[in-house]
């Protein structure tokens, strides 16, 4: 008898259970619905658990007009048009986002990808919205140079921006400033690109990861220097073919870096760009990814592993953690090797693109130059390096035999 009160009891105990967590699923789907109404179901419909608004195809060429008609199907109350995000996909020709383009809508996330004849985003194109914006990706759109800096304009009138991602894209040229997000914590910008200019994330004070992808033709000096000093870590990823880096492109940036490269994208490792990196005050980490096989030039890095030892704390091999020096005699790195560091004709800088192409090449053949570098042009770079050396050693010495004769000769004629 004991036993089948017990079992009631637990029977009861468990019903309630169950019926608690039905009022809390229909609650939660309530509210998880309530800002999508059935009579815009098109367009505002649920997406990984968001409540989203979603332009998927060609036929939305005025964004503007498309948010004015759904904006009656909405109730009039303000907050129910606040939803978390916005996705523009596969639109093939839409040119251009106008000033105040989503309405009062208001959105947390925003998506524009696969658009690529979006050419214009204006820079009141998010009127509205700009407060309540945590992220936006793009990928693959039409904005070229002549209208990037409307463009950054838009983005940096975004107050809450936290995470942007910008890829395959045809801008070429990132200017002075033009990250001016004071929020931002996290950056994925890709190429190709022709220059990252100084202070270009100068009052993205919050910056805490930076992603460089593809390719960039040149870093400047002071390319990663901040507004403010901070004990914050930025992690940098440089996994893109660089053609130039300025020496002390990682000494001004006023914070710890952990830099993270990655071997196959690596044509030149420079002791004289990463070597005051690792012995600066200021505790910076080093982190190589991948096997020196891919490199052009694994012999560059052993000046690294003759003095890794020094480097304990600040620097590790994440791939191929047992490589010491013996590791390099399979590419006779000793007789690359000029005064204990690799030959350079750079002078301090790395320099990958050694063909001067007069600045003709359009933005596919940067593309595709920056992705497929000129390894005969750094063979014969390196090349040159060695024989100005060996060519320079004869002359030292015949000017030395040259001064033995003649004071031979002024010694017999003495005599």
């Amino acid at each position: 008898m004991i036993r089948i009160k017990k079992l009631l009891m637990i029977i009861s105990l468990s019903s309630t259970l169950l019926i608690k967590l039905i009022l809390i699923f229909t609650l939660l789907s309530t509210n998880v619905y309530a800002k999508c109404p059935s009579k815009a179901n098109s367009f505002c419909l649920q997406i990984d658990g968001f409540d989203s608004i979603l332009l998927d195809g060609s036929h939305f060429t005025n964004i503007s007009k498309v948010f004015r008609q759904i904006a009656f199907l909405f109730d009039d109350d303000h907050e129910s048009k606040e939803l978390d995000q916005f996705i523009l996909i596969n639109n093939f020709k839409l040119e251009k986002l106008d000033r105040n383009v989503f309405c009062d809508f208001r959105f947390r996330h925003i998506v524009i990808r696969n658009c690529t004849r979006l050419n214009k985003i204006d820079r009141d194109a998010f009127n509205g919205t700009a407060s309540f914006v945590k992220s936006i990706k793009i990928d693959y759109i039409g904005l070229t140079e002549s209208s990037s800096e409307e463009f950054f304009e838009a983005l940096n009138s975004l107050d809450n921006l936290e995470d942007l991602e910008l890829k395959n894209h045809r801008l070429l040229n990132i200017s002075d400033y033009t990250f001016r997000q004071k929020r931002l914590k996290s950056l994925h910008l890709d190429g190709p690109l022709e220059v990252i200019s100084n202070n270009a994330f100068f009052y993205a004070d919050n910056l805490s990861i930076l992603k460089l992808t593809k390719s960039i033709r040149r870093i400047k000096q002071h390319a990663f220097h901040f507004r403010l000093t901070s004990n914050k870590t930025l992690d940098l990823y440089l996994d893109a073919k660089i053609g130039s880096m300025e020496r002390r492109v990682f000494l001004s940036t006023q914070r710890p870096l952990t830099i993270n490269l990655f071997l196959n994208k690596m044509s030149n490792f420079e002791a004289a760009i990463f070597k005051p990196v690792l012995m600066e005050q200021i505790k910076h980490e080093l982190i190589l990814h991948g096997n020196p096989k891919e490199m052009r030039n694994p012999c560059q890095l052993l000046w690294l592993f003759r003095s890794k030892h020094r480097f304990k704390g600040v620097f590790q091999f994440k791939d191929e953690p047992l490589i010491n020096e013996s590791y390099f005699d399979q590419w006779r790195c000793s007789n690359q090797m000029i005064h204990g560091h690799p030959s350079s004709s750079s002078g301090g800088t790395i320099v990958m693109d050694n063909n001067n192409n007069n600045g003709q090449t359009n933005d596919n053949e940067i593309h595709e130059e920056m992705n497929n570098i000129d390894r005969a042009g750094m063979d014969q770079s390196h090349n040159n390096a060695i024989s100005s050396i060996i060519i320079d050693s004869p002359n030292i010495s015949f000017a030395h035999i040259m001064i033995i004769i003649i004071t031979a000769i002024r010694l017999l004629l003495q005599t």
